[in-house]
């Protein structure tokens, strides 16, 4: 009884077993994200994954900013639309989707300090993400919140999820000179 495989057998086993991994990766979209996620891992991007859903006006900055010690976050006082104090750091993915920047803003004189805190309240979320994967943003954030609100704000239509603190918003569609970007408002009292 002979046990060696045929030469042709072998060599389509071989080519299957090289090319397959490398097709997987270069024609799928589930490929091509990881491709990106791993090479932005690479160039020292570090992901940002952030429950969106837990967030609120009373989160110390300290606290949250701590939960990513591998980001580099540059924290400044200013005159900023979305409050008085921002932290704003270079990231390379946020919960699995590829990304750019977070910006997070805090209004002063919230009720932080009360509990030893800074005494600043987080006002808003500001996460910029590659346009390339706004589909799958999207529809992870339907699978993880359910279907959103379709409000329209000027001639756009956003997509709003509403939270206990907060709304958690993104364009239905991009435009070509859009940067895409995802965004948390706290809700005001």
């Amino acid at each position: 009884m002979t046990l060696k495989l045929p030469k042709t057998y072998t060599l389509l086993l071989a080519i299957c077993a090289v090319a397959g991994p490398f097709i997987w990766l270069v024609l799928t979209e589930d490929g091509k994200r990881r491709s990106d996620l791993f090479l932005l891992h690479l160039l020292g991007h570090q992901p940002f994954n952030l429950a969106m859903e837990n967030l609120r006006p009373g989160l110390d900055q300290d606290d949250l900013l701590g939960q990513f010690s591998r980001v580099a976050f540059d924290c400044g006082e200013g005159a900023h639309a979305l409050g008085a104090r921002r932290c704003a750091a270079r990231i390379g993915s946020f919960n699995g989707i590829p990304a750019r920047r977070v910006e997070l803003y805090w209004q002063a004189g919230g009720d932080a300090g009360e509990d030893g805190g800074n005494g600043a309240a987080l006002n808003a979320v500001r996460l910029d993400y590659r346009g390339r994967w706004h589909a799958l943003l999207v529809a992870e954030l339907k699978t993880r919140h359910g279907e959103p609100r379709r409000d329209r704000v000027g001639e756009r239509t956003v997509l709003a999820w509403r939270f206990a603190a907060g709304t958690l918003l993104i364009p239905q569609t991009l435009g070509d000179d859009e940067t895409p970007s995802l965004m948390w408002v706290a809700r005001q009292a």
